[in-house]
């Protein structure tokens, strides 16, 4: 049955899970979130200045590509730019 279709796609998403330990790395996270990976952050282990420095250039980058940034707590942020909705996992965590 070459006419059959998969309910869901055929393709799977990945999230990738990032620990920077230097300023540098933001650029190839960049580079990952423009070919349509999901990235997961976890700046919880840098120093708060570097934190809020990688943070901030991340979100003014998915900000300017129409993507869309989800505070999953404690340093660890979910960046995207990919058609995925992760409005249901922000309400989720409201509750």
């Amino acid at each position: 049955m070459s006419n059959v279709i998969p309910l869901f796609g055929s393709s799977t998403q990945q999230i990738r899970l990032v620990k920077p330990k230097v300023f540098e790395e933001v650029q190839q996270v960049i580079e990952q979130l423009k070919h349509g990976q999901l990235i997961l952050i976890n700046v919880s282990e840098v120093s708060p200045c570097l934190a809020q420095r990688i943070i901030d250039v991340l979100s003014g980058s998915v900000d300017i590509l129409s993507g869309q940034v989800v505070n999953v707590g404690n340093g660890v942020f979910l960046y995207s730019l990919s058609d995925i909705e992760v409005s249901a996992f922000r309400k989720h965590l409201a509750a």
